[in-house]
């Protein structure tokens, strides 16, 4: 089943999901109150008190408001005639987007998680919502984007949710697509479907590294240690996402992890297994310490060589007092200890 199969699989999955839980009926939950009339009638006290039942609750889309809820009110008390005309601004006909969001630090407990939040609700068919969900979510699905919830990721976002509800119409605007992401972050159906999607670019990548090994077995195996390392540096540090060897075109990742796992010997780092196939070449398995969807690094440092054994116990074991510089690496695995150098 290739990945684009198995996506429609996930949607349909998320569907039966969504048409039975309370995402879908929260949906317009504030359709007649996050109006410009409605918002502007109220009195100071009124409006204070919607508001902070609106952070509270998260937009009835996120948790977490309960704890930012009185650091919101404090900050809104304090100039509350600002943060009036500031929350209807979306709803004038000269409204700057990138203006608005800009300003959220202003609001102390208002980030922009709430804020895009809000932003939805005044119209969830052009503001996407941004939090941290949102990035992870985007990130397990293949796309390119930090953890970094400013406005560049902003619009990356609304980007790659339109590509999203284009490919996938059943989605139909940006709550929706919202609902997917914790779908996929938060509900154990979803987490495992994700889990099988990467699995199957998992597989891919390994076929891509093997070919690229056979391709390249010639070419390095004059190099010592140090050309190897320089080569390393020299593929984590390019930005471009495709190379070029002997005529094809492959992932730059799988490139940097064939030339990680010869720099490390094919050994397995946390037990001295090495694996020997029939045509004499080597089977070991590349594992990110920091997960990609974290923020981690395609990088030397943050990269583990690991059997098939160790890699499963580091992705399932019990992990506990991990210490991780750019030159060393230990952990706690179901409370046996591991550790090794990284460069």
């Amino acid at each position: 089943m290739d990945r684009k199969t198995y996506l429609d699989k996930i949607i349909t999955e998320f569907e039966n999901w969504w048409v039975n839980d309370q995402h879908s009926s929260n949906m317009d939950f504030y359709k007649n109150t996050i109006t410009f009339s409605y918002l502007t009638s109220l009195s100071d006290n009124d409006f204070m008190n919607f508001f902070y039942t609106f952070v509270s609750e998260g937009g009835r889309v996120q948790s977490g408001g309960d704890r930012k809820k009185n650091q919101f009110r404090a900050t809104v008390l304090n100039d509350i005639e600002n943060f009036r005309q500031y929350v209807v601004k979306p709803f004038q006909e000269k409204f700057s987007l990138k203006d608005w969001f800009l300003q959220v630090d202003k609001y102390t407990g208002f980030g922009v998680g709430i804020a895009t939040i809000f932003l939805n609700r005044v119209d969830y068919e052009k503001y996407p919502i941004m939090n941290n969900k949102t990035l992870k979510a985007l990130k397990k699905l293949g796309y390119k984007i930090s953890s970094s919830k400013n406005w560049t990721n902003y619009e990356l976002v609304k980007k790659y949710q339109d590509n999203l509800i284009t490919d996938f119409p059943i989605l139909k605007n940006y709550y929706k697509a919202d609902a997917l992401n914790h779908f996929l972050v938060d509900v154990y159906l979803g987490q495992e479907l994700i889990l099988d999607y990467l699995q199957i670019e998992t597989f891919e990548n390994g076929l891509e590294q093997n070919e690229i090994e056979q391709k390249i077995e010639a070419d390095s195996e004059n190099l010592d240690k140090q050309d190897l390392y320089d080569k390393i540096l020299d593929c984590q540090n390019d930005n471009s996402e495709k190379v070029l060897i002997k005529g094809k075109i492959y992932k730059r990742y799988n490139y940097l992890m064939v030339q990680i796992k010869k720099y490390r010997d094919y050994k397995c780092q946390f037990c001295p297994t090495r694996i020997k196939k029939a045509n004499g070449n080597y089977y070991i398995e590349a594992c990110h310490i920091k997960a990609k969807s974290e923020g981690g690094q395609d990088s030397l440092d943050n990269i583990l060589i690991l059997c098939p054994n160790c890699h499963k116990l580091f992705d399932y074991g019990y992990r506990e007092r991990e210490k991780h510089t750019k030159d060393k690496y230990s952990v706690f695995l179901n409370g046996k200890k591991y550790e090794t150098g990284l460069k």
